[in-house]
């Protein structure tokens, strides 16, 4: 098992400078402003490349439901989807868009004192953690006048940490992505920083209301995504976030990404396996599936052949936009996952474990 060192007090360091790096625990501040060259960005360039969200996944064996709030400088996006596990249906799905901050706000920090918040008419989002509080807080309200079919959507859960494995946290280089002759356009290429932070066998509580159905999440499974970057103009992922319990009651779950985040050779990069209340690195990603289907079956394994594990989705959150100069095709598939883990040399049977896959191409 690759042991990883604790998460840096403060990114970047004094110095200004980025530890790229894996490490397990609580990151501290990110204020990516600080950075010194040659990551520097000026503040034009900051505000046009920096992306900022903070996600969550809930499930429990009734229901999965995802939520989200994105900060891109210029723009917020903020979405929820929902999916009825024994039904095999859909409960809620919608994405929204709105002006960034003041009104749509992602804040640096990631962990204690971290808020996200995204308001449109019909429409509220609020994400937090108190300095002080060992749980986060998820709210979504979503009124009737904008889902008159199926009626108002709330969500009020909460994740504990306490219990819960150490977070993965990760600080890796991002190549600029080609050259260019336009003004400017050497600072926009400029190789960047992404600071992410995964979480994965938190503790659930709280409500799901979708019209007048009803859903407990008490004693369900979370799983967190608190990311702050200076990415690419054209940036390309897959990506797998699974959590739930095994068969001995145990919280587990694991975090997974290709194309994005790249360990470097000898780093674990952000691929990991959360059981109980440990984490294990594993090796690099690879996703075999349908990109013209996501509904089609999924695989995805490992190359240490730790991941063996097949995903079966049972709905598509799809965001596509082509605005010229900005596009984007955000697919997420929500679904289970059946396999087998191995962790601490021990192998763990997968069967419908709830989660997500997903396949994100953006030009932003």
């Amino acid at each position: 098992m690759l042991a990883l060192s604790p998460s840096p007090a403060e990114v970047p360091g004094p110095d200004g400078l980025p530890a790229f790096g894996a490490y397990a625990g609580e990151l501290g501040p990110v204020n990516l402003a600080r950075l010194a060259p040659p990551h520097a960005l000026p503040a034009w360039a900051r505000r046009v490349r920096r992306k900022r969200w903070h996600y969550a996944l809930y499930t429990t064996p009734e229901v999965v439901a995802v939520m989200a709030v994105a900060e891109m400088g210029y723009a917020a996006n903020a979405f929820f989807a929902a999916l009825d596990l024994r039904e095999k249906q859909p409960l809620v799905d919608v994405t929204l868009l709105g002006p960034p901050a003041p009104l749509s706000t992602v804040s640096d920090a990631m962990s204690r004192g971290l808020s996200a918040s995204f308001r449109v008419p019909g429409a509220r989002f609020r994400f937090a953690r108190s300095s002080t509080s060992d749980r986060y807080r998820h709210a979504v309200e979503i009124s009737a006048l904008r889902r008159p079919r199926s009626g108002r959507v709330t969500f009020d859960g909460e994740a504990l940490v306490t219990g819960a494995p150490p977070p993965l946290a990760l600080i890796a280089p991002v190549p600029g992505g080609g050259s260019s002759d336009r003004p400017g356009a050497s600072v926009l290429m400029r190789d960047g920083v992404n600071v992410t932070q995964k979480s994965v066998g938190l503790l659930a509580s709280g409500q799901l209301a979708v019209g007048r159905r009803r859903y407990a999440l008490d004693g369900g499974v979370v799983g967190l995504d608190s990311t702050h970057g200076f990415l690419a103009r054209h940036t390309r992922w897959r990506w797998a976030m699974g959590c739930g319990r095994g068969e001995d009651g145990r919280p587990l779950g694991f975090n997974l990404v290709a194309g994005f985040n790249s360990p470097a050779e000898g780093s674990a990069g952000e691929n990991v396996l959360f059981v109980g209340d440990q984490l294990e690195p594993v090796g690099g990603a690879t996703f075999r599936f349908n990109p013209a289907d996501p509904l089609d079956l999924w695989q995805i394994s490992t190359d240490d052949g730790k991941v063996q594990v097949a995903f079966r989705p049972l709905h598509a959150h799809r965001e596509v936009r082509d605005l010229g100069l900005l596009r984007s095709r955000f697919v997420q598939p929500l679904g289970v996952f059946t396999g087998r883990l191995c962790f601490g040399g021990q192998d763990i049977a997968l069967s419908g474990l709830p989660g997500v896959t997903e396949d994100q191409d953006m030009l932003w």
